[in-house]
């Protein structure tokens, strides 16, 4: 399956510094992660922050996928109050920084290294007219498709690498009598 991802969009989850506040001592962060297991991996960058100096402003919008956060944070931009950072979704990422809203990361980018070690595919979504506008933090796509191995071994098929071998794939194990998508 590895050529078909390459062939769709990743898609990255973002947090953006505007307003060339990069240096500030605290910053508001405005998200959607509020669940357990997505406030306990927040926490993380919480907290290397503070242990940097720099206070973490919660302001956390609850709801899946950020369509509120999202809503939250065009009103607040719109009245002149927008926030430090924000969490924010790759093509979410790229409107914003058309309208010349996010702050130039290169600099921080180039003192770490991120050309180097973030994919090309995620950059793609962290940079606009060459600046990086936003720090990928995690990744999130809506393409992806798990295979379970043991029951390709079973049925004599190999994990699929392109889309017509993804096809024979279920074909073969539909004829085996296995439901091959559920």
């Amino acid at each position: 399956m590895r050529s078909i991802m390459k062939t769709k969009t990743a898609m990255a989850l973002a947090l953006m510094i505007s307003g060339g506040a990069a240096q500030a001592e605290d910053v508001e962060v405005l998200h959607w992660w509020t669940s357990g297991g997505e406030a306990a991996a927040l926490n993380v960058l919480k907290e290397d922050l503070e242990a940097q100096g720099v206070g973490w402003m919660d302001m956390p919008v609850a709801g899946g996928g950020g369509e509120q956060a999202m809503t939250v944070l065009r009103a607040r931009v719109a009245s002149g109050d927008a926030p430090t950072a924000v969490q924010a979704l790759g093509f979410d990422v790229l409107d914003w920084g058309k309208q010349g809203a996010l702050a130039d990361l290169n600099e921080v980018a180039a003192r770490e290294g991120w050309d180097a070690v973030v994919p090309e595919a995620l950059q793609f979504f962290a940079k606009w007219d060459s600046k990086w506008i936003s720090a990928p933090v995690n990744v999130h796509s809506t393409n992806w498709v798990w295979a379970n191995k043991a029951v390709l071994d079973a049925n004599g098929v190999a994990v699929p690498q392109t889309w017509d071998e993804f096809v024979a794939a279920l074909d073969t194990l539909k004829a085996a009598g296995v439901i091959p998508i559920a």
